[in-house]
């Protein structure tokens, strides 16, 4: 009988992957695919902003310049000097963030869902329930359309999308939302090597409410089809690299889409290398293919309180939760 059944749990996630990939193979065909990765950020007025966010060295420039800004100029600064200057262009990620006080590190809520494209029925409830419950939230496979930005907004949440492609008009990607804007962002795209479709990143920069470091959040999409693991690994050191340098809190989390055992070891050298724990879930109702979890959280500097995978209709993937204070 276990062997049965191991033949029948295989040949069921054969087919999904073969419908997978027909489902894949129409879309690539009618996606627009941009030059430069598209980041696209709410404004303080509620609008929109395309702008291109490569991670790197602007990244610390940003960082450095909102803290500069947080504690007001040095003494016999002009006000129209270079370091303002600098903090008005680090506020251009997330507005007017330096009236913010930050993500309270001793009780931040996060969740990480794939919401499928908002393919599925009851997805506007539990995506206005998950975004009521949490501090951060981070969507895969998001559609960016007025539906979905107006349940974020009614959740009073601020949010940063990395846009993989745009269909009919509409941009998909993933997209971070937060009670509060992040003070830099930064988002990273890579292309499937098999559908040519790609996938991406988004890492945003919080302040932490009383402390002088700051959050980082990975939401990451990752690679799905692949004869290698050559693009996949790929995907998570540009993700290693961009974080090379961060020594704050760091959680990163998303559709990792850790499939085989040889996938999941690549999440884990990253996980290694950034210095990153994994969440474990008590009740484990993560959503499985070929056996094997594909949605994870991590974190650095962060314990952990609660944790939960809550079984969903709304879509094929089960969002993952977290509560984490402060490990210092």
């Amino acid at each position: 009988m276990p062997r049965m059944a191991a033949i029948f749990v295989s040949g069921t996630a054969l087919a999904r992957a073969a419908s997978l990939l027909a489902a894949a193979a129409l879309v690539t065909a009618c996606v627009t695919l941009t030059h430069e990765p598209r980041a696209l950020l709410e404004r303080d007025d509620g609008t929109i902003e395309v702008q291109t966010l490569a991670c790197g060295p602007r990244i610390a420039n940003e960082l450095r310049a909102s803290r500069m800004s947080a504690e007001g100029p040095p003494r016999g600064a002009n006000s129209a000097s270079s370091v303002g200057s600098a903090a008005a262009r680090a506020a251009s990620v997330g507005g007017t963030h330096t009236t913010q006080k930050g993500l309270d590190p001793d009780a931040l809520r996060i969740v990480s869902w794939n919401i499928h494209k908002q393919g599925d029925a009851g997805w506007q409830r539990d995506l206005r329930s998950l975004g009521a419950a949490s501090d951060v939230v981070l969507l895969q496979e998001t559609v960016l359309d007025a539906q979905l930005r107006q349940l974020i907004a009614d959740s009073g949440l601020r949010w940063v999308m990395a846009s993989s492609f745009l269909h009919a008009d509409i941009d998909i990607g993933v997209l971070t939302a937060a009670r509060v804007a992040p003070l830099a962002a930064c988002t990273q795209r890579v292309v499937e090597p098999l559908l040519r479709l790609p996938k991406s990143s988004v890492i945003t920069w919080f302040a932490l409410r009383d402390r002088a470091d700051t959050l980082a959040v990975v939401n990451v999409h990752a690679i799905n089809f692949s004869l290698s693991l050559g693009a996949y690994r790929a995907q998570f050191d540009a993700i290693g690299d961009a974080l090379a340098a961060h020594t704050g809190p760091l959680i990163l989390a998303g559709d990792l889409n850790t499939w085989t055992v040889a996938r999941a070891q690549v999440v884990r050298e990253v996980a290694t290398r950034l210095g990153l724990t994994e969440v474990p879930f008590a009740a484990d109702r993560r959503s499985v293919f070929f056996g094997h979890q594909l949605d994870h959280i991590y974190v650095r500097g962060l314990a952990l309180v609660a944790s939960s995978a809550t079984e969903v209709t709304s879509s094929d993937h089960n969002p993952v939760a977290a509560t984490l204070r402060d490990a210092r």
